[in-house]
């Protein structure tokens, strides 16, 4: 499953890496990450069992230093990174943000990446 292995690849830098959202009161720093698309490859003959989600990596930290640094490692073992299951992997979006509540305590860093896999 392709969000086992971006799991791996993103816990080697920050162990607390969660899907969609982080346990209430975890500490920072922490990532987050959440499927935003999933369009499949097709032929002629129909599905090639070859998909190309976008994931949305949120990076959070106490501060922005922080929140880059760890951003900015992530996003260079990623982009470009190929193994027996993902064929490509292309960071196409990167923002500079806060967290989302009304007191913005935390630095956010927003990466996408679309990941070419077979499944």
């Amino acid at each position: 499953m392709i969000e086992t292995t971006l799991t791996g690849l993103i816990k080697a830098f920050c162990p607390q890496t969660y899907p969609v959202v982080a346990p209430k009161g975890k500490k920072a720093p922490f990532v987050t990450y959440t499927r935003v698309s999933t369009p499949r490859l097709r032929s002629f003959d129909g599905p090639m069992g070859m998909a190309m989600p976008t994931f949305r990596v949120d990076v959070y930290a106490a501060n922005f230093d922080a929140a880059k640094a760890l951003a900015t490692a992530i996003r260079l073992k990623l982009d470009g990174y190929r193994d027996a299951e993902i064929s490509d992997c292309n960071c196409v979006n990167e923002q500079d943000m806060s967290d989302l509540t009304s007191t913005p305590e935390l630095s956010r860093i927003n990466l996408e990446f679309r990941i070419t896999h077979s499944e």
